[in-house]
């Protein structure tokens, strides 16, 4: 009986050896690929739910972006307007305190940025370190859409121990179109 039992027992491992060999191999093929596409869509599903959170943010703060496009528009004129820019620089250098030496607009060009124009700038003024800061966030606080291009500083102490700056600057402003509009060529009928 004891044989039996054993034999039983040896042909049941047998049989099962044997399906294990004759389905499941062939099945752990199928179930490791399963495993590695579960593993991708899982990675998959991560970068996306990243994604979409980035882009919940980013439409959060759509009204800020459209509202600093506004501002940013609002402070580009319609024309160059160069009796204007004078005007304004002028204006700046006498309530900041700074002593203008010269200043020369350029003649309006075309800038870099498609659809604008581009008025470079060349500017040189004397006055103490806090009235030079004051014209430059004064320049920055200006109406007009105005980028700092290049500026240098030469500093000289006076006789009163005053360290008083020079300050040459180039800059540009802009406009969405040329002073002068382009002609416009029509035909004459002979």
């Amino acid at each position: 009986m004891r044989r039996g039992l054993i034999l039983g027992l040896l042909l049941l491992l047998i049989i099962t050896a044997g399906w294990w060999f004759l389905f499941m191999s062939s099945k752990s093929g199928e179930i490791s690929e399963f495993n590695d596409q579960r593993d991708a869509a899982r990675i998959e599903q991560s970068t996306l739910e990243s994604r979409r959170n980035q882009l919940a943010a980013l439409a959060a703060k759509e009204g800020d972006y459209l509202l600093g496009i506004s501002e940013v528009q609002a402070s580009i004129p319609a024309t160059p307007d160069g009796a204007a820019l004078i005007e304004d620089i002028n204006n700046l250098a006498e309530t900041t305190g700074i002593d203008l030496l010269s200043f020369s607009p350029g003649v309006p060009g075309q800038s870099a940025v498609e659809g604008l124009v581009e008025i470079q700038m060349t500017m040189t003024f004397e006055a103490p370190y806090f009235k030079v800061l004051s014209f430059l966030f004064a320049l920055e606080e200006l109406e007009r859409l105005v980028r700092v291009d290049q500026i240098s500083v030469t500093s000289t102490i006076l006789e009163d121990g005053t360290n008083l700056l020079s300050t040459s600057l180039n800059a540009s402003a802009f406009s969405q179109s040329e002073l002068i509009p382009a002609t416009a060529t029509t035909e004459v009928a002979p």
